[in-house]
């Protein structure tokens, strides 16, 4: 099933949306700071603004912040990462990523795809000073495959610029690998799989077919990736691996499940991404110690104001 472009919103999403602004906090005016000084929130204005990203994050408040194309929760500037997958520079790519993703999965459930798309949450943890955040939340996701819901713990870092924006973001999905080994044996149950059936060849078909199906609707012309559909199936399933857990940034089907949300954004830009090359996002380019050390985030540093460095 091919994915759809995001549509104008209905009334339903309109007033859900209208009366999620009107509870947004408010924050000092802080316009004053000289541009180079860290902001210094409080911890209550630092949980409202963690709050608010969470509660947009969900759906559908998620659609109205992808349809937005530049969400303005998030800093013009934002360095975004998720371990699992990769870095996201920019305002309009976080977007996308952030929100856009996984509106687009819960506009398309019949398109198949091992993700889901978030509902819920609960904060399990909650550490902010100055600037920074520390947070970790469970988060329910809607499996459109099976139907059901399963939690996931998500782990963040952020920064906030003195707007109010965030400005930094470092994620984390603990036990990712273990959700999803547990989301493939609840696909099992759903379609009546033994446990001695191996699935991932079905799934990683699957997967293939959906991939394939959304390069050669969106992805024609300059951004042309596959001659048919055929060449691309035999792509993704003969020469492509499926990818465990930790390789949603790599040369894998995984990686392109991911992206393939992004295609009809966007398809000057993520139709490259599912295509051979991997388009620079799910390539075999990394490693373990080089992606550790790699300094990245430079708008602001993850510390407390007045904080330097480590011990050396």
């Amino acid at each position: 099933m091919m994915l759809k472009y995001l549509t104008p919103l209905p009334l339903f999403f309109t007033s859900v949306l209208a009366q999620s602004a009107l509870s947004y906090p408010s924050f000092p005016n802080v316009s004053t700071l000289d541009p180079h000084q860290t902001p210094n929130y409080t911890f209550d204005e630092l949980y409202n603004l963690t709050n608010r990203f969470l509660q947009n994050h969900m759906y559908p408040n998620n659609i109205a912040q992808s349809l937005a194309i530049n969400s303005t929760l998030l800093s013009d500037d934002v360095l975004g990462r998720v371990d699992a997958t990769r870095d996201y520079a920019g305002r309009e790519l976080n977007t996308e990523y952030l929100f856009g993703l996984f509106a687009n999965i819960a506009l398309n459930p019949d398109a198949f795809t091992l993700l889901g798309y978030p509902i819920n949450y609960t904060f399990t943890r909650f550490l902010g000073i100055g600037n920074v955040v520390s947070f970790a939340a469970i988060i329910e996701y809607k499996l459109p495959v099976t139907g059901t819901t399963i939690p996931q713990e998500l782990d963040f870092w952020v920064t906030y610029n003195d707007k109010g924006e965030i400005s930094q973001y470092d994620g984390n999905f603990r036990y990712l690998q273990w959700q999803l080994t547990s989301t493939i044996a609840s696909i099992a149950k759903a379609q009546n799989l033994s446990s001695s059936t191996s699935l991932l060849p079905i799934l990683h078909a699957k997967l293939a077919n959906s991939i394939c199906e959304t390069a050669t609707t969106f992805c024609n012309g300059t951004n042309l990736q596959y001659a048919n559909q055929q060449a691309c199936e035999n792509h993704l399933y003969n020469e492509t691996r499926f990818g465990d857990g930790w390789e949603w940034g790599m040369d894998t089907v995984s990686c392109r499940m991911i992206h393939q949300n992004m295609v009809p954004l966007r398809p000057d830009v993520h139709c490259e991404h599912i295509g051979p090359s991997g388009g620079g996002m799910c390539v075999d380019d990394r490693t373990y110690v080089g992606n550790l050390e790699e300094e990245y985030f430079v708008n602001t540093p993850f510390l407390a104001p007045g904080l330097e460095g480590g011990v050396h």
